[in-house]
């Protein structure tokens, strides 16, 4: 089993609520009382996950050799992090299915601004504070992108099925 076929056997153990045992020469999964732990044979744990009142949770050690692998596997999972928590340490990721007859574009911020620039997307969604919230606004200046949202105390949902996440 490849890393990438081990990250997806933890996302469907977390999702389902199941717990197996599955390891290759660089990562193994353990349970422990009732929490899943993907363990870097090197480094440790790198990542936990549980299922909460029936919400599928994962905690992953941003900055560990294995996130980009492994943050494309929950992406694939629907496990979105929270903007709130993009330079920490820990990052969360909550399960948010996307919504019917939408599309997912996983890119750079610098992409997202020239699709909007140039109107190649009607809409555009991002996942913070546990809600699809609805972009208002994205300008880039100085090389750095940012993105108006509507107030975050109302939840935005998408409207129609041209709308992109």
């Amino acid at each position: 089993m490849d890393d990438n076929e081990l990250f997806a056997v933890l996302v469907a153990d977390v999702v389902n609520g199941t717990e197996s045992l599955a390891s290759n020469p660089n990562y193994r999964i353990e349970s422990v009382l009732g929490t899943l732990q993907l363990v870097d044979n090197r480094a440790g744990v790198i990542a936990t996950g549980k299922s909460e009142g029936g919400q599928p949770q994962i905690i992953v050690k941003h900055y560990c050799d294995a996130w980009e692998s492994l943050r494309q596997a929950l992406i694939q999972g629907s496990f979105f992090p929270d903007l709130a928590y993009n330079k920490a340490q820990l990052v969360p990721l909550t399960r948010a299915p996307i919504p019917k007859d939408y599309q997912l574009y996983d890119c750079a911020a610098g992409e997202m601004w020239r699709s909007w620039r140039r109107r190649t997307v009607a809409h555009v969604h991002i996942y913070t504070a546990s809600h699809w919230r609805s972009v208002t606004e994205i300008s880039c200046s100085g090389g750095v992108v940012f993105i108006l949202l509507p107030d975050l105390e109302k939840e935005t949902e998408p409207k129609n099925s041209r709308d992109n996440i």
